[in-house]
């Protein structure tokens, strides 16, 4: 009998006992897949009744706190907890529920809208006996329909799920007990098998020992040369087209390995860059430092960016004097292009020849990378290399590792901006005032120079909000900030210091200049014409000033004495600009 004749006969054992094993583990594959996809089922059902339940309780309770005291921090909780509770009732099941609970589901998205009208009359009702028809309809239609309902289902499905929990592990029994008798039989059939071939086959193979090691020991240039007739001079050919394919793979996985050394070292760049973006709050220096990594990833000489921020605010960071703003857009002006296209357009761009010309040898190439966040920034990222030296992959590269940073870089900004600013407004906030006056007392008492304090408040402000509405009163709260920010300096500070109270501090300047830009203010003010469903009417404000260290020798001595002209102010007729300075003597 001949090896092929031999190989034959092993072969057509081995594939029936792997199918037979196959077909085992298959069967016993689906039937543990059937038991644990129902216990999953369970498990995903009971983890919605309980999310809906918790979101119920909660939208409750939270209900029940501003009904005992209404404010409108807890009416904002009561109404995120809506929020949350309609979301998860809206959400799409990956489960099968059964007809109850199915009915329930429907119950509550067919009523979701009458509940929320419900809800927003007991929040926003000015008067509580206008609350406690809807309360009562809202008790009865959902917390205690749906909470009698959920508790019912809850309960069965928990009863479900021990039930096939039990099923599960019967399943895992059996198919343990089939595993081991597939083992066993695997062991006896493999041992007959290495008997045979030990015997029949293996001995007859020693003859190609010496050459095999050598290739094994990677020599996979030396070819295995046997004359014979039979299926050894077959098996030496089947070794060296395995060598032939070896040297491919090699040469391969090298390939493979060297483009994944690349890509972590991609990682750890973003990762150690965006580890930095959060403990750094200067945005120049974030930005510069992103440039930094660009031009380290792509090994290249430097770069710069240029970055519009959705308020307006322009940055420029180079790290090359030689590569200026104007520089990058002559290069592209040359190309026939243009920054504000590139980033409209995303498209990416690179220019050679136009950079050399223009810098005279010393840039041989510049990519461009248009750069959009989802937070509305906007960019162009320029990596220019002393060669021509720059290829499609880099591009890519670059594509890469911009696109998740400058992501960072934006809502990051966007973070420290929503942290440091009034949400109505868009002023910097209370906090900040507190922390920026600070430092200009600090400042102007180092470098022995006078700073004021502007205290504004709007005239019969809650009248006017009594009467035309809150809505048409933050409207002229932002109209009022607008005011405030076209009428002072860039390095003047305006804040919201709450309610309908704005402070300006204006450093470096003197008396006159500060009750003018007080004056120029309440003028402003005074022309705006408010228009109110055709009806049209005028505010106006009263200010206080006080200055440092004329009137004040530390912050808080400073508000109050802005306070204090603020008042005499509102007491002498309003519409009007005090100076503390101005009060009688006895001020005290």
């Amino acid at each position: 009998m001949n090896i092929k004749r031999k190989f034959d006969l092993f072969s057509t054992g081995l594939v029936l006992l792997f199918i037979g094993l196959f077909l085992v583990t298959w069967t016993a594959n689906r039937y543990i897949h059937s038991t644990t996809e129902e216990l999953a089922d369970f498990s995903k059902k009971l983890d919605f009744m309980t999310g809906l339940k918790t979101s119920l309780n909660n939208l409750e309770h939270s209900l029940r706190e501003f009904l005992a005291s209404p404010d409108d921090h807890k009416r904002t909780e009561t109404n995120l907890a809506y929020e949350e509770f309609y979301r998860l009732v809206g959400k799409t099941n990956d489960f099968n529920l059964d007809e109850d609970e199915l009915a329930m589901l429907q119950y509550l998205r067919e009523n979701l809208d009458r509940f929320s009208i419900w809800l927003t009359a007991i929040l926003y009702s000015a008067r509580a006996e206008d609350r406690d028809p809807y309360i009562e309809s809202l008790r009865m239609s959902l917390f205690q329909e749906l909470g009698k309902r959920i508790e019912k289902h809850w309960d069965e499905d928990m009863k479900k799920i021990e039930e096939a929990k039990k099923r599960a592990a019967l399943a895992q029994e059996k198919v343990f007990l089939l595993y081991i008798f597939s083992l066993v039989l695997l062991v006896g059939v493999v041992f007959l098998i290495r008997r045979t071939i030990n015997r029949r086959i293996i001995k007859p193979l020693l003859m190609l020992s010496s050459s095999s090691h050598r290739i094994a020991d990677g020599e996979l240039d030396h070819y295995i040369k046997i004359e014979t007739d039979d299926e050894l001079s077959e098996l030496a050919d089947n070794f060296n087209r395995m060598a032939d394919t070896l040297r491919e793979k090699i040469s391969s996985l090298e390939s493979s390995f060297h483009r994944e050394q690349k890509v972590v070292r991609e990682l750890a760049i973003l990762n150690e860059f965006i580890g930095y973006v959060t403990t750094e709050l200067e945005f120049d220096i974030i930005l510069r430092r992103f440039v930094e990594r660009a031009t380290d990833l792509l090994k290249a000489d430097g770069g710069a960016i240029l970055v519009h921020a959705p308020d307006g605010e322009e940055f420029f960071v180079s790290t090359s004097e030689r590569v200026t703003r104007e520089f990058l857009e002559e290069v592209l002006r040359m190309k026939g292009e243009r920054i504000n296209s590139l980033i409209e357009l995303e498209e990416a761009s690179m220019a050679g020849e136009e950079a050399r010309v223009l810098s005279g040898g010393d840039v041989g190439n510049i990519i461009y990378i248009p750069l959009v966040s989802g937070a509305g920034m906007k960019g162009v990222l320029g990596i220019f290399s002393k060669e021509a030296n720059f290829s499609e992959s880099d591009e890519d590269t670059l594509f890469a590792f911009a696109f998740q940073a400058f992501q960072s870089i934006s809502f990051q900004r966007e973070l420290a901006r929503m942290a440091t600013t009034d949400g109505l407004t868009g002023l910097h906030n209370h906090r900040m005032f507190q922390e920026r006056l600070s430092e200009e007392i600090l400042r102007a008492e180092r470098y022995k120079r006078r700073l004021f304090l502007l205290l504004l408040d709007i005239d019969h402000f809650k009248m006017f909000n009594d009467t035309y509405g809150h809505q048409t009163g933050d409207e002229v709260l932002r109209t009022i900030a607008s005011v405030i920010r076209g009428s002072v300096r860039k390095v003047d500070f305006a804040a919201r210091y709450g309610g309908e109270e704005f402070v300006i501090i204006l450093p470096e300047t003197d008396c006159e200049n500060a009750f003018m830009v007080a004056e120029r203010i309440r003028e402003k003010v005074e022309r705006y014409v408010i228009d109110v469903g055709g009806h049209k009417t005028r505010l106006t404000v009263s200010i206080g000033i006080s200055c440092f260290p004329q009137d004040a020798i530390d912050k808080e001595d400073l508000i109050r004495k802005a306070d204090a002209a603020l008042y005499l102010a509102k007491e002498g007729g309003r519409n009007r600009v005090v100076l503390f300075s101005e009060l009688p003597v006895e001020k005290g």
